[in-house]
C-alpha cells in the first residue's frame, strides 16, 4: 500500500514505522493485542507484509485475531512473572481487561461489567521463544497495569527486540506508572527515547541509529491517514454511524417493501394462473359445445337438403301428371298454373339461399355416390347420430341448444325420434327426456313446410274430385 493508514490508539504505529520502515517483512510481538483492527499497533505493519506473535487472553479478541490473522501466531494466555494459572478480570468489548485486582475493582466501581475467569499464564521469555527465524523488530506491552509482572518474567530470552513500546500510565488516567518497571528495562540495555503521553518508547543499545526517529511526535511529514475507527475522527464516526444506521434502516425498509411486493406478485401470479386455468377450461368446454353444434347443424343441413330434393322431385312428378288432367277447365288450369309458378319461385328462392349454396358440395358428393356407398355412409353416420342423441338426452345444456334447431326440420326430428325409440332411450331416460319431449309424432309420416303442404293438399283434393 502506498499510503500509510494509522490504526493505533495514539499513533504508536506511525512512530514505529518511521524508525523501521526500511525493514522488509519484519517481525513483531504484541502483548495485549486486543482487536486486530481497532486501536491495533500491528495492522499497519501486517498490511505491509510483516508478521508476528499476538498475546491476548480475552476469548473474544483471541478468536477475532485468529479469524482476521490466520497466518500469525495467537497465544490465548496471560503473561506474568512465572508460569501457572492467573485470575483474569475480563471487561467485554473494551481494552481494559487486566490481571490486577485493584484496577479491576476500580473499573467495577466505575460501572464496567467485570467477569472473573481463569487463564493460563506464561513468561515473556516463553513468548519470545516463539520467534526462531529472525530478529524481533518491536515489542509492545499493554496489559492494563500489569506491565511490571510481564517485565519481571523477562529473564534469559535470546531474542532482543529493537524497539520497545510499553504503556506507562494507569488505565484511563494520565498518571505515569513507569517507575515500577523502567529500571529493569534500562538494565537490559535499552534507552528511553520518547513518551507520547500514553506509552514510553525504548531503543536497544545494539541499534542506536533508530533513536533519531523519535525526536518529534507524529506530524504532517509522516504522510499518513487516520483510520475511520480512530478516536480523533470521533465526530466523523458519529455522523458516519448515524448515516450507516439510516442506510441500514432504509435498506431494511426497502427489503421489507421488496419482500411485500414479491409476496403480492406471487399472490397475483397464482391468481392469474388460476384464472387462466379456469378460462382455458371454459374455452375448451365452449369449443366442444360449438363443435358439437356445428356437426349437428351440418348433419341437419345435409338431411334437410335430401328431404327438400326428394320433395321437389315428387312435386315435379305430380305437377306433370296433373298438367294432363288440368285440361278440364280454364279456371282449374289457371289455378294450377299459378300454384305451379309459386312452387317454382319458392324453389328458385331456396336455390339462391345460403343454405342451398353451402350444401352444394354435399349434393355433388351424394349425386356421385352409388346406392351401396350411400348405404355405407348412412350406416357409418348412425353411430355418430346415436352418440349425439345420447349426449343430448343426458345433457340439459346441449338439449336446450339443439332442440329448437331440430324442431324446424320435421324429417330430421322424426328420424331422430325413430332412432331414440329403436334404441329405447325413452325408457332409459324417461324422467330427463328433453331433446324429443312434447307430442310424439308418427315417424313414418313425411313432413313438408307449410307451402308444400298446401300444394299437396290441393293435389289430393283435385284427385278426389276427378275420381268422383
Amino acid at each position: 500500500m502506498s499510503k500509510l493508514i494509522s490504526y493505533a490508539q495514539n499513533f504508536e504505529d506511525v512512530m514505529l514505522w518511521r524508525a523501521l520502515s526500511h525493514v522488509s517483512n519484519g517481525c513483531y510481538v504484541d502483548v495485549g493485542a486486543q482487536s486486530p483492527d481497532t486501536d491495533s499497533v500491528s495492522r499497519m505493519f501486517y498490511e505491509h507484509g510483516w508478521r508476528g506473535v499476538h498475546v491476548e487472553p480475552t476469548p473474544q479478541y483471541a478468536n477475532l485475531l485468529r479469524e482476521r490473522r490466520p497466518d500469525e501466531v495467537v497465544l490465548q494466555v496471560a503473561v506474568g512473572d512465572r508460569p501457572g494459572i492467573l485470575q483474569f478480570f475480563n471487561i467485554a468489548d473494551t481494552g481494559l481487561s487486566t490481571t490486577d485486582p485493584a484496577i479491576a475493582a476500580q473499573h467495577r466501581d466505575e460501572g464496567f461489567p467485570v467477569s472473573d475467569i481463569r487463564v493460563p499464564a506464561v513468561t515473556l521469555d516463553t513468548v519470545l521463544e516463539q520467534i526462531t527465524d529472525g530478529p524481533v523488530h518491536w515489542l509492545k506491552i499493554d496489559v492494563e497495569g500489569a506491565e511490571a509482572l510481564v517485565i519481571h518474567g523477562w529473564k534469559g530470552a535470546a531474542a532482543r527486540p529493537w524497539v520497545l513500546v510499553i504503556e506507562s500510565t494507569r488505565p484511563l488516567s494520565p498518571e505515569q506508572s513507569h517507575a515500577q518497571w523502567e529500571p529493569e528495562v534500562l538494565e537490559r540495555g535499552y534507552e528511553f527515547v520518547y513518551f507520547d503521553g500514553l506509552n514510553r518508547f525504548y531503543v536497544s543499545e545494539e541499534h542506536p541509529e533508530l533513536k533519531a526517529a523519535f525526536v518529534a511526535g507524529p506530524n504532517v511529514f509522516d504522510d499518513f491517514w487516520l483510520s475511520s475507527n480512530s478516536q480523533f475522527c470521533g465526530l466523523l464516526n458519529i455522523d458516519y454511524s448515524r448515516l450507516q444506521a439510516d442506510a441500514q434502516a432504509q435498506r431494511a425498509e426497502m427489503q421489507a417493501r421488496i419482500l411485500a411486493g414479491q409476496q403480492r406478485h406471487a399472490e397475483l401470479e397464482a391468481e392469474l394462473q388460476a384464472r387462466a386455468a379456469d378460462m382455458d377450461r371454459q374455452r375448451n368446454e365452449h369449443a366442444r359445445a360449438m363443435n358439437a353444434m356445428v356437426e349437428s347443424q351440418h348433419r341437419i343441413l345435409a338431411e334437410h337438403s335430401a328431404v327438400l330434393a326428394g320433395a321437389v322431385e315428387e312435386s315435379g312428378r305430380e305437377i306433370a301428371a296433373l298438367a294432363v288432367q288440368v285440361q278440364a277447365g280454364k279456371q282449374e288450369s289457371h289455378r294450377w298454373w299459378i300454384a305451379h309458378e309459386q312452387l317454382l319461385a319458392e324453389l328458385e328462392a331456396m336455390k339462391r339461399s345460403r343454405s342451398w349454396q353451402l350444401t352444394r358440395p354435399f349434393r355433388a358428393v351424394r349425386n356421385r355416390l352409388s346406392a351401396s356407398a350411400l348405404g355405407r355412409m348412412k350406416r357409418a353416420l348412425r353411430p355418430v347420430a346415436l352418440r349425439a342423441l345420447k349426449l343430448a338426452v343426458a345433457s340439459p345444456g346441449i338439449r336446450r341448444i339443439a332442440k329448437p334447431v331440430v324442431e324446424r326440420i320435421p324429417f330430421l326430428y322424426n328420424r331422430l325420434y325413430a332412432l331414440a325409440v329403436q334404441e329405447q332411450l325413452f325408457e332409459m331416460e324417461r324422467q330427463r327426456l328433453a331433446v324429443l319431449e312434447g307430442k310424439e309424432r308418427d315417424h313414418d309420416v313425411v313432413y313438408l313446410d307449410k307451402r308444400a303442404a298446401r300444394v299437396l293438399a290441393d293435389l289430393k283434393q283435385s284427385r278426389k274430385e276427378r275420381a268422383a
